[in-house]
C-alpha cells in the first residue's frame, strides 16, 4: 500500500480514536489565545472592530475617537500585544507537547491540562522558532523571484508552489518539534536525512489535509452565528491533525512503529 495513503490513515485514525483525550489535552490551551485576544481587542475598537455601519450616526467620531485612544496608549497596546502573542506561544508549545507525549508515550496528563514541564516547552519553542526562520528564508527569496518577474502567471504559480513547498520543508524537518517534546532534541539535518526516503510520498497528505479544512472553512462562511463556533472547532482538529502528521512520522521513521 502506497506509504501517503498509509500515512494519511493512520493520521485520521490517530485524531479522531482519541478525540476525548486530545479535547482534554489540547482544547483549553487553544481556546485561552482566541479568549485573550478577544478581551484585549474588544475594549480598545470598539464599534469599529465589529464593521459597524459607516453611515450611521457618530461613525466618524468613533473612528477618531479609536485613533486618538491608540496613538495615546501606543506603548501600553503593543505591550499587551507582546504578552499575547508569548502567552499564545507557550499555550500552544504546551499543548503540542502534551499530544506528542500522549501518543509516543501514553503520558495523559490532568483534567484539562497536559503535564507542565517548562523544559520540554522551551525546547519545543526553539524547535518551532528555528522552523520558523527557514520558512521566513524561503518566503523572502519567493518574493524576490516575484518581484523580478512580476507576471501574473507566475505569481499564481508561486503561491501555489511556495504552499507546497513550504509544507514539504516544514514536515521535512519537523520531526525536531516531537523529538524537543520528549526531551531528545534534533538537530534540522537529522530530520532532513530520516524523511529523505518518503520526501516523495508525503506530498499527499501535505496536499490533501490542508485542502479539506480549506474547504469545511469556506463552506461554514455560508452558515451564520453557529458557524463560527465550527470554525474554530474545525481550526482545532486542523491543529490536532497536523500534531499527529509529526508524530506519526516520528514514530515511524524514528521509533520504528509501525503505520496501521
Amino acid at each position: 500500500m502506497d506509504y501517503g495513503y498509509q500515512l494519511l490513515r493512520h493520521v485520521v485514525q490517530q485524531v479522531f480514536g482519541n478525540l476525548g483525550q486530545a479535547a482534554r489535552l489540547t482544547l483549553f490551551l487553544t481556546i485561552l489565545p482566541y479568549a485573550l485576544t478577544v478581551a484585549l481587542v474588544i475594549p480598545l475598537a470598539g464599534p469599529v472592530l465589529i464593521a459597524m455601519d459607516q453611515t450611521a450616526p457618530g461613525y466618524h467620531e468613533e473612528v477618531e475617537r479609536f485613533e486618538a485612544y491608540f496613538l495615546e496608549y501606543t506603548g501600553t497596546v503593543l505591550l499587551y500585544v507582546l504578552l499575547l502573542l508569548v502567552v499564545s506561544a507557550i499555550c500552544y508549545a504546551w499543548a503540542a507537547v502534551g499530544w506528542h507525549r500522549y501518543v509516543l508515550l501514553e503520558e495523559r496528563g490532568g483534567v484539562l491540562l497536559p503535564n507542565w514541564n517548562w523544559s520540554f516547552v522551551a525546547r519545543y519553542l526553539w524547535a518551532g522558532f528555528r522552523i520558523f526562520m527557514i520558512a521566513l528564508a524561503l518566503s523572502v527569496v519567493s518574493g524576490v523571484i516575484w518581484a523580478m518577474t512580476q507576471s501574473p502567471s507566475v505569481f499564481s504559480f508561486r503561491s501555489l508552489g511556495v504552499t507546497i513547498g513550504f509544507l514539504w520543508v516544514v514536515t521535512r524537518i519537523g520531526l525536531i518539534l516531537p523529538s524537543a517534546a520528549l526531551g531528545k532534541p534534533m538537530r534540522i539535518g537529522e530530520s532532513w536525512s530520516l524523511t529523505r526516503p518518503v520526501s516523495g510520498a508525503i506530498l499527499l497528505p501535505i496536499i490533501v489535509i490542508p485542502s479539506v479544512f480549506a474547504l469545511l472553512n469556506g463552506a461554514l462562511q455560508f452558515v451564520p452565528l453557529i458557524g463560527l463556533v465550527l470554525v474554530f472547532f474545525v481550526l482545532w482538529l486542523q491543529l490536532l491533525v497536523n500534531l499527529a502528521l509529526m508524530t506519526t512520522l516520528y514514530g515511524n521513521l524514528v521509533e520504528g512503529r509501525a503505520l496501521n
